[in-house]
């Protein structure tokens, strides 16, 4: 047989491959970032040149640079996947606006503030202990977007003051670009593949409410100085635009439910293109409307309003805005899209492990496979139960029923003849990041040289190298995109979770066991299940032992069984 013939026959012989791009992760990810914040400032700078002529003389190389600031601040705390990060970023970001425009510096100190609370173990548990999971519900992030922006609207609509048609009008743009950041953001959340798989646990809610705190609070300051009034208008917008754009590629990637990373950059691909074919065009238009028939609308707006101030609709109102047409409630309804929109795109969608790991928040569905996840440090003392139980539910041709379990150096050092029974059972061992203090935006040596010693470690004790990692942010510098990079090099994949249980008494809740079983039945297997303790009292080994049985008709495999981004064609 010819050489050609042979090549021929090996490349046969290869089963075809689905959904996935498997060697197109960019080797530098910084370039794809880069242009989100360079279109994010570039929007940003566009439409407060539209808004503000008449208000303030600024050349727009003093928006761009502003609106830089303000897209670079958002999307670290998305790629960071950490509102920590975010308040580091955005106070960092605030004070070198406005230090460059003589201003104090007062205004930027409160997510500073936040940030150097976390900085150590001490003053981080005063951010990290209380309960906000209340502030993640439906209704209240409803009625924390809404009523500031239906407030702004209506100051909108309500001023009194005089002005010419075209200042209504101009400010419309803003409001629209508001409420289609509000619409993607209700959509994607309410519409998600995983409904019970936030990727925040309790701590990094509870970091994600003062931080949002703290973000309103900085832009409620500014406002107070009217010179600087601008320089918070355009930083907001700039963080608003970027959160759009990721918004919209972790929204099309989700309805489309990409499995890691390689799907997701080829679902982003098909978004980018749509973006440079429709939407740029659209936004490009949509401009030179309003420059032509901007005059024309805004007094047709105006005369239509003053049929209604007769009925009292917008006369002598307490809300009313005073001096300016982007108003207090304005500048706040800003602030609190970026506040609430960075933590809510964190909790659905890991952008960071996408863009520099092989990162799974889930496997392939309807295969009938799940993954049991839990970590060392949560299994019980005594696992005999817990091991019988386990061995009872294999089914046909399965040698064991796998629980996946994630160590960490520290154990690999103090636990290695458990750790290796473990093994021997059939069980997976994956790695988890160590637990550091500070935050982990400043933890990149750290990072990446724990990673490099866990991952020798666990050779030497196991005699195989890990193929996972934990994406654990709690304490930990588990979301660093420098760990993320270090895990690729070193061959492991990084997994999040499609659902999280924190277990706080001895038995799982009636709402734990009906997300558990209605997120497996969604999508019919590919479920990546986390269990973890809510306090060193809990025992977990009922729990656990509760998944297996309700979980009756799945198998539980290996995550490298379960999340795969390349299975073979099988129609």
């Amino acid at each position: 047989m010819s050489a050609t013939e042979e090549e021929a026959a090996a490349t046969s012989s290869t089963p075809r491959e689905r959904g996935t791009l498997k060697h197109t992760l960019p080797r530098r990810p910084i370039f794809l970032i880069g242009l989100v914040w360079a279109a994010s400032a570039t929007l940003a700078t566009m439409l407060s040149l539209h808004s503000l002529p008449a208000v303030y003389d600024t050349s727009w190389q003093s928006f761009f640079g502003v609106a830089s600031l303000g897209s670079a601040s958002a999307l670290l705390g998305i790629v960071f996947g950490d509102s920590l990060s975010h308040s580091l970023a955005f106070g960092a970001a605030l004070l070198i606006a406005r230090y460059c425009t003589g201003a104090s510096i007062v205004e930027a100190s409160p997510p500073l503030v936040v940030a150097a609370l976390a900085s150590s173990r001490g003053t981080r548990a005063i951010i990290s202990n209380l309960d906000w999971d209340f502030m993640f519900s439906s209704t209240t992030l409803h009625a924390l977007c809404l009523i500031p922006f239906l407030t702004a609207v209506y100051l909108l609509i309500a001023s009194d003051f005089d002005m010419k048609a075209p200042g209504l009008f101009s400010i419309t743009p803003s409001c629209t670009v508001a409420f289609i950041t509000l619409a993607l953001m209700h959509y994607y959340n309410k519409n998600r593949a995983h409904k019970h798989g936030n990727l925040l646990t309790s701590e990094m809610k509870s970091h994600a409410v003062f931080v949002a705190n703290a973000i309103v609070l900085s832009a409620s300051l500014m406002t107070q100085d009217e010179p600087f009034f601008m320089v918070i208008v355009v930083f907001l917008l700039g963080s608003m635009f970027a959160l759009l754009m990721s918004l919209f590629f972790a929204g099309v990637a989700d309805s489309w439910y990409a499995v890691g990373s390689g799907q997701f950059q080829m679902v982003s691909l098909d978004s980018a293109g749509m973006m440079v074919y429709f939407f740029w065009p659209a936004i490009i238009v949509y401009f030179r409307f309003v420059d032509k028939y901007g005059d024309y609308i805004g007094g047709k707006v105006i005369t239509a309003f003053g049929y209604l101030k007769p009925l009292g609709l917008f006369s002598d109102s307490s809300l009313r805005s005073g001096d300016d047409i982007f108003s207090f409630s304005f500048v706040i309804m800003l602030a609190i899209i970026t506040a609430v929109g960075v933590p809510i795109l964190n909790a659905l969608c890991p952008l960071g492990g996408y863009l520099y790991s092989r990162a799974y928040t889930h496997g392939q569905p309807n295969t009938k496979q799940v993954a049991l996840c839990i970590s060392y440090s949560d299994l019980p003392k005594d696992r005999t139960t817990l091991w019988a139980v386990l061995a009872d539910k294999k089914k046909e041709g399965q040698e064991t029923t796998v629980l996946n379990i994630f160590v960490t150096l520290e154990d690999l050092k103090m636990h290695p003849s458990e750790l290796k029974l473990i093994a021997l059972k059939g069980h997976k061992l994956s790695m988890e990041p160590t637990e550091f203090n500070g935050l982990s935006l400043l933890k990149k040596t750290a990072a990446t040289c724990n990673i490099e010693f866990a991952q020798y470690e666990y050779t030497e004790v196991l005699g195989e190298a890990p193929d996972w990692m934990l994406a654990k942010s709690v304490d930990t510098i588990g979301r660093h995109p420098s760990l993320f990079h270090k895990a690729k090099d070193l061959g492991m994949k990084v997994v999040y979770w499609s659902t999280l249980v924190k277990v706080t008494s001895g038995k799982l809740t009636s709402q734990q066991k009906d997300a558990i079983i209605s997120d497996c039945q969604d999508k019919n297997g590919g479920s990546i299940i986390y269990i973890t303790s809510g306090n060193s009292a809990s025992n977990t080994t009922a729990s656990l032992c509760e998944v297996v049985g309700m979980l009756d008709e799945f198998t539980f495999e290996s995550l490298s069984s379960v999340a795969r981004d390349d299975p073979t064609m099988v129609l």
